[in-house]
Formats: C-alpha cells, sequence, structure tokens
C-alpha cells in the first residue's frame, strides 16, 4: 500500500471485498504500507468515480465515501480510517521502516512488525496489505525495496487458530500466466503451513488477486457471493484441494 493509491478502482474492489466479509469478525488491516514513490504515475485510476451509473450500485456507501476523499486531495490511510468505511476495524498504518543502513533497516523492520502483531491482537480476521503482494520466488530480503512484498514467514507469524488471513497480492508476468499463479502461491503457502488458500481474483484495471488464508465456512461463502455478486468483475477460486467443498473444518 501507498498512502498515493487511496481512493482509487483497487481500493473500490478492495474495500468492497472486505466490507462483505467483515460481519461478525474483528477485523484487524496491516496497511503494510510503504513510502510514495513520487515517480510512479499510477496515482491516476480514478476514472470509475467519474461513472457512477457503473460502479456505484456495487456498493454506494463505499463508493461515496472514496468520491468524498478523492474531491478533499487527502489521500491517505488516514483519511480511510476516518470515513470509516471499515467498522470497527484495528488499523497498523506506521509507515514501514526503508532509510539507512540495511543493519539498522532490518532492526527497524523487527520493531516495525512487532508493533504490528501487537495492534492487531484481539483482531480474529487480518487484511495484509503490501503494495506488490506476496514475496516472489528469489526476494531480497535486505533490499530497500523488499517492504514493498510480505514474507511467507510473516503471514506464519501472524496466523493463529481461530483468524483468518486475507492477503492482497498484485499479479506478475510470471511464465503460465495469472492461473499458473493462483495456482503456484497456494502450493507455496500450504507447504508453509496453512490449510486452505482460496482466491478472489479482481481484474479491474490491472489484475490482482486476495488470497483467504484458512478461512472458515462463512468466509468462504460470502467470497463466492462475492463473485456472484460483482458480475465477473470479481471471480472465485476455491482452495483446488477441496474439490470446491466449502464446509472444510480447519483443526483448531
Amino acid at each position: 500500500m501507498q498512502n498515493l493509491y487511496v481512493g482509487d478502482i483497487g481500493d473500490y474492489v478492495k474495500f468492497g471485498i472486505l466490507r462483505a466479509l467483515l460481519p461478525g469478525y474483528r477485523l484487524g488491516v496491516a496497511w503494510w504500507l510503504f513510502p510514495d514513490e513520487n515517480h510512479n504515475k499510477d496515482r491516476g485510476h480514478i476514472g470509475y468515480l467519474n461513472r457512477p451509473e457503473v460502479w456505484r450500485h456495487f456498493d454506494p456507501q463505499l463508493f461515496d465515501a472514496l468520491d468524498g476523499i478523492v474531491l478533499t486531495g487527502q489521500r491517505d490511510v488516514q483519511a480511510l480510517q476516518r470515513a470509516n468505511i471499515l467498522q470497527g476495524a484495528i488499523f497498523a498504518s506506521d509507515l514501514i521502516p526503508v532509510d539507512g543502513p540495511i543493519v539498522h533497516r532490518k532492526q527497524a523492520w523487527v520493531e516495525w512488525f512487532g508493533n504490528v502483531q501487537r495492534v492487531l491482537e484481539e483482531t480474529n480476521l487480518v487484511f495484509v496489505d503490501p503494495d506488490n503482494g506476496l514475496e516472489p520466488d528469489r526476494h531480497n530480503h535486505g533490499a530497500a525495496k523488499s517492504g514493498k512484498s510480505v514474507l511467507i514467514s510473516e503471514l506464519r507469524a501472524l496466523a493463529r487458530s481461530g483468524r483468518c488471513l486475507i492477503v492482497y497480492h498484485h499479479h506478475t508476468r510470471r511464465k503460465g500466466g495469472h492461473p499458473s499463479e493462483i495456482e503456484h502461491l497456494p502450493d507455496r503457502l500450504r507447504k508453509c503451513g496453512f490449510q486452505t488458500v482460496d482466491a478472489l481474483r479482481a481484474r479491474p484495471i490491472s489484475p490482482r488477486v486476495f488470497f483467504l488464508l484458512d478461512a472458515p465456512t462463512d468466509i468462504r461463502r460470502r467470497a463466492e457471493q462475492i463473485a456472484t455478486d460483482w458480475k465477473g468483475l470479481i471471480t472465485w477460486h476455491p482452495d483446488r484441494r477441496t474439490g470446491g467443498d466449502l464446509t472444510v473444518n480447519h483443526p483448531s
């Protein structure tokens, strides 16, 4: 996540999904907030707000809230939190440390991540929003921009019995295309201890995936309904090992 993206079409899809999943759960949001890259031209993608006849009906309250934030020009996560888009949610919103020598960055990262864990301690549904998504196969953990990805080991550290994780991932140019990536990444996650890995894939502008890790039955059913409600703009990809069975029980 970067502040400069706030209110774009990706946010509309992202928060539309979270708002449909969160009733009955204590949601925690780990923004994984990377400092704005001002050279980036991607802060556009807000043209959907000029087409309410096409987009607003999916979630009118959300649409109006994002429209108001963009109109004020205060596009940052604090504005999202003040708008109460995700009712009752708890936010870990500190910037990821990126400055200084690598040894100092690593220590700062340990402290930053420890704070994320403490802030979200009482939540049972956690959304992790890294700028790029899951770490690539060959990830340089010491690189200055490594914080744009979330490590699978960090997801394991956030996991606990009775807690479902939702993880944002921006599609890459992996060989085999996006279908291959939706198969490959869940395999990696299951090898690291997650029991089920479902996915919601959203295709407005640049395709992205939201992985649901160890989701309970009601969350999985809501996810399937989201795909129906968004009429092909979001598609549901249940864990292929379950054969689409939404009643899978997770170990306690």
